[in-house]
């Protein structure tokens, strides 16, 4: 008995696989690893602000706005004013997961009908055979089609008017170069599903196919990526003599100018989702050769009157550039963390990212400049 229900079961499966392919797909939802297609065909209705294609996954037209708090003329830690900055941008990105025109009405009818008089044949035939559940699998099946088509019958005349099914496409994901393609996927997927819950739409002929969904979290990355962030510019003192040298073993003030940003934030829109990036720096991170730096937040302009040693942003170095050509290359670089919130609920961190700049800056030998006997940081 136990080897003719189990027959039953698959005998069962296997007929509604093999009548109804585009039915079952609709029942159960796909697994990631058989989404990955890429659909760059002819274009179709797609609504809003999409570019549609034939498979309505459409590319989506985003404005990204963004702005930057910079430093100040003064440095960012009380030396100077700060100012804000900003700039917007589109951008175009492609949904991980829409809706995908399938049959027509009479298609889908006809493939229902066929489907539910093959689950009658066998609900009957394993009845016969003694199985006690082949009543519930038929109508579970039967009620998950129902359910899947809502009121399909209605439309089984119709040749023009389709079923657009719930489809995700992994290939959007750049699965080669993405780290985390997987999670990314898996939680586009998720979202798209809680935000979608009908497994097939009905779209009459002649009306616009659903709009392409973008979750908040993919809305983020690609805002993230059109963010463009200015590179530092900093401010140096001592400058002593006509090349404005910095001197060897005298701490030299570093602070960043009016074009390094402190802070950024950026906002995008598609459809009824925003998402929000908001993103800060540490500070300036410097080095170079013969230099030993010490350097929290974005420095401290120096004014006539300021003590020694209160710069928060300084490097010494033990070496003129002589060796080097004249000028020593002084690396600057701030790096970005950021975060993210969307109105569709999805929050997270984004991938940092580093702004870099090199100031060629002489330095001497003390002994070698004329400093007129006054403190080498007047000259």
């Amino acid at each position: 008995m136990k080897k003719e229900v189990e027959g039953a079961v698959l005998s069962l499966r296997f007929m509604v696989a093999g009548l109804a392919g585009f039915l079952v797909l609709s029942l159960v939802a796909p697994a990631p690893e058989a989404l990955a297609e890429v659909n760059e065909s002819a274009p179709s209705d797609v609504s809003g602000s999409a570019e549609g294609t034939a498979d309505g996954g459409g590319v989506v037209t985003i404005s990204v706005e963004s702005s930057v708090t910079t430093a100040g003329s003064g440095g960012g830690d009380g030396g100077g004013v700060t100012s804000s900055s900003s700039t917007s941008a589109e951008v175009t990105v492609a949904p991980v997961c829409f809706y995908k025109p399938g049959e027509t009405g009479a298609e889908a009818a006809q493939g229902i009908s066929k489907t539910k008089k093959a689950l009658d044949s066998e609900e009957k035939r394993a009845s016969a055979r003694g199985s006690k559940m082949a009543k519930e699998r038929h109508d579970k099946a039967t009620t998950q089609i129902d359910k899947n088509f809502p009121d399909y019958e209605s439309h089984k005349d119709d040749t023009q008017g389709r079923w657009y099914g719930r489809h995700c496409d992994a290939s959007r994901l750049s699965p080669g170069t993405n780290p985390t393609f997987k999670e990314d996927f898996a939680s586009e997927r998720k979202a798209f599903y809680e935000a979608n819950p009908d497994q097939n739409i009905w779209v009459p002929a002649g009306q616009q196919a659903p709009r392409p969904y973008i979750s908040g979290t993919r809305l983020a990355k690609v805002a993230w990526d059109a963010v463009k962030i200015p590179a530092p510019t900093v401010e140096t003192n001592p400058k002593v003599g006509s090349q404005g040298a910095t001197l060897v073993g005298m701490d030299t003030w570093v602070w960043a100018t009016g074009n390094t940003p402190t802070s950024v934030t950026a906002k995008a829109t598609a459809g009824s989702t925003t998402a929000t990036i908001t993103a800060g720096s540490s500070g300036l991170q410097l080095s170079a050769p013969d230099g030993k730096a010490s350097c929290t937040g974005f420095g401290i302009a120096w004014h006539q009157g300021m003590p020694e040693g209160s710069s928060p942003c300084t490097i010494s170095f033990n070496r003129s550039s002589a060796h080097l050509g004249g000028s020593t290359p002084l690396a600057i670089k701030v790096a970005y963390s950021a975060s993210y919130t969307a109105t569709d609920g999805n929050t997270g961190t984004l991938p940092a990212i580093t702004t870099t700049s090199t100031v060629n800056l002489p330095v001497a030998e003390v002994q070698t400049l004329t400093t007129n006997g006054k403190n080498p940081r007047q000259n």
